[in-house]
């Protein structure tokens, strides 16, 4: 199994909280239409951006989701997705991480 961590910001600033509630909004979209984990991330200096996470069979079908998640941004109206970070990674790494701590 796969998973991924990723935030996507918009062009757009979230200056008023009719953005708020519009970015919320699609935050919501996602989780129902991609099932995926979806939350709006409020940075000042970064704007308008949304915290995603997934998990997968694999890191193609993860890639695929994500990528459809970007699409799907882009034509929700909201605005262009200007930036994506994205980590994608092997569950066994996070045993890897763990084990670093004992």
């Amino acid at each position: 199994m796969y998973f991924a961590v990723v935030k996507l910001g918009f062009e757009s600033q979230m200056d008023s909280d009719q953005d708020r509630r519009e970015l919320k909004q699609l935050a919501e979209k996602i989780r129902v239409k991609f099932k995926v984990c979806a939350a709006v991330y409020d940075d000042r200096d970064i704007g308008a951006a949304l915290a995603i996470t997934a998990i997968g069979s694999s890191s193609e079908r993860i890639d695929q989701t994500l990528d459809a998640i970007s699409e799907f941004c882009e034509s929700s109206g909201y605005g262009r997705v200007e930036s994506e970070q994205a980590l994608v990674d092997h569950f066994e790494a996070l045993g890897d991480f763990c084990s670093l701590d004992e």
